[in-house]
């Protein structure tokens, strides 16, 4: 396993775990959606408190295991999904998800209809051919802005894996991930994506 998808994987329980404490102090009871869609897709367990995820990121940490990519990309996806379900309160709405299911399904239709590929701009400087779902600051010109931080692609991907074009199973398809600006985080994310299955690139 690479070393700083390892280190990026760890700090986003880190993360996980201020979100959640944010979310308490915040008064916030319920995980939006109830139950937190990607976590029972995954692991068939359902979480729809914030109790319920302070409980289950600590057991997710517990049975983690570091030297397996596909546990750390299981991992890594149910943590985006907490934090994207218990931060409604207090996150401002450039921060969470700005496409909705209405928008999604478009995007599914022009995809499927021109037979691409959906990209995932993971805070790039430019944009690429066909369909880009931007993450980030300053979205680049022929961009669809999905949100300003990376885990809000829960959202995108819980409606990936229930898209026949978009998955096979838990097997992505016709997405591809393409990484600018790296942090740990993104790096542990965009890694993740790919042993889910999709194509992996770098903005040059």
């Amino acid at each position: 396993m690479d070393k700083y998808v390892i280190s990026g994987t760890k700090k986003l329980f880190s993360l996980t775990r201020t979100k959640i404490r944010l979310a308490e102090e915040a008064d916030t009871f319920e995980c939006r959606p109830d139950p937190l869609p990607l976590v029972k897709r995954l692991s068939s367990v359902n979480i729809s408190t914030v109790r319920e995820a302070k409980a289950y990121r600590d057991e997710l940490l517990k049975n983690t295991s570091f030297s397996d990519e596909k546990s750390v990309a299981l991992a890594v996806l149910q943590c985006m999904d907490m934090i994207e379900g218990v931060k409604y309160k207090y996150e401002p709405p450039r921060y969470t998800s700005n496409i909705d299911a209405c928008g999604l399904k478009d995007i599914e239709e022009r995809a499927k209809e021109k037979g691409i590929s959906v990209n995932i701009l993971l805070m790039t400087q430019t944009a690429s051919e066909g369909i880009n779902l931007f993450i980030g600051e300053n979205p680049p010109t022929g961009t669809l802005f999905l949100s300003g931080v990376p885990t809000s692609i829960a959202a995108f991907l819980e409606f990936a894996f229930g898209s026949p074009y978009f998955s096979d199973g838990c097997n992505l398809r016709h997405i591809r991930s393409i990484i600018g600006h790296r942090t740990l985080i993104i790096n542990a994310i965009h890694h993740s994506l790919g042993v889910y299955g999709a194509v992996l690139l770098e903005d040059l």
